[in-house]
């Protein structure tokens, strides 16, 4: 199979259960969803996932079909039709992206916008070019505008001290550490162990006039200095890969440091806090929007002062 190419899957549901699809894909790995209606007319949504080249969709699509079932015994409606998946030369997933990418307000001082988009675009809002390419990141998901809208927050209580450092792990699509530096950031540090997500990153910073102001690192937490501290840590992860992370990022934090933390579902709560409180972290703020949550985290101690 050639690196340049993608996998999409495509299914069929109800438009009641349209939300609760799209969530649970963009939970095994979706990189983007196209939703539209069906040409005759018919009722029902159309939703297109797409996913990275090396991404095996056979189990994703037995687990949506079980998660389906699921919805139907629950009373939901299901629409009747298979589950398709096909592979496509990556250029047919960057033409599908031109159609359906718009630009997107986000909290009340940013809007994201792909590198076509021309605007005009509100004087009052903070522009972002991202580009999805083949990462993660492009604001429409829950867990990315709940980070940026908390991150937005953070710095306007930042705003009369020192430009905070920030660290983003797993980066993607460098959307967080581009939004951390326009907000005002004085340092950020982006780490993805990917490092196709990586060149998307840097391809995503060089278009922004904050680009010194952000590092992108192949790698994972190991990659940097273990004396290393920062104000703020942005985890937008999944549950299984971020639970056994907190005690690291706690002794990452810089003293009344930070972690915003995402990628979790109302599922995991429970998971989550018993974590949380063993790593000496405390729940300073909660937020859910369509089934995830994002955390905002504080040391219960202060925090180790910095080497």
């Amino acid at each position: 199979m050639s690196e340049m190419t993608y996998h999409e899957l495509t299914v069929l549901v109800s438009p009641e259960t349209e939300e609760a699809i799209g969530d649970f894909l963009f939970g095994t790995g979706a990189l983007g969803l196209v939703t539209g209606d069906l040409p005759d007319g018919r009722p029902g949504v159309l939703i297109r996932a797409s996913y990275p080249g090396p991404t095996v969709l056979a189990p994703i699509s037995a687990g949506l079909q079980q998660y389906l079932a699921e919805l139907a015994r629950l009373g939901f409606p299901i629409m009747e039709g298979t589950i398709e998946v096909r592979e496509l030369p990556l250029e047919d997933w960057g033409r599908s992206w031109k159609e359906h990418f718009k630009p997107l307000p986000v909290g009340k001082r940013l809007i994201i916008a792909p590198p076509w988009e021309e605007g005009p675009f509100p004087a009052t809002r903070l522009l972002l070019r991202i580009d999805p390419a083949m990462a993660f990141g492009t604001g429409h998901h829950s867990t990315t505008r709940m980070c940026l809208e908390t991150l937005e927050g953070f710095m306007e209580q930042r705003s009369s001290s020192p430009p905070p450092i920030v660290l983003d792990l797993g980066t993607g699509t460098g959307i967080l550490a581009i939004a951390a530096a326009t907000l005002g950031a004085g340092k950020v540090l982006a780490l993805d162990t990917d490092p196709e997500a990586c060149d998307a990153a840097r391809r995503n910073l060089a278009g922004h006039s904050i680009a010194t102001r952000v590092r992108i690192v192949s790698g994972s937490l190991d990659a940097i200095d273990a004396n290393h501290r920062f104000d703020l840590i942005l985890a937008n992860l999944d549950t299984k890969t971020v639970r056994p992370l907190f005690p690291t990022l706690r002794a990452r934090l810089s003293r009344d440091g930070c972690i915003i933390a995402t990628g979790i579902t109302t599922e995991d709560e429970a998971v989550i806090l018993e974590a949380v409180c063993a790593a000496g972290l405390a729940i300073i703020h909660r937020q859910a929007q369509e089934g995830w949550l994002c955390f905002v985290l504080k040391c219960t101690d202060p925090c180790p002062p910095t080497p």
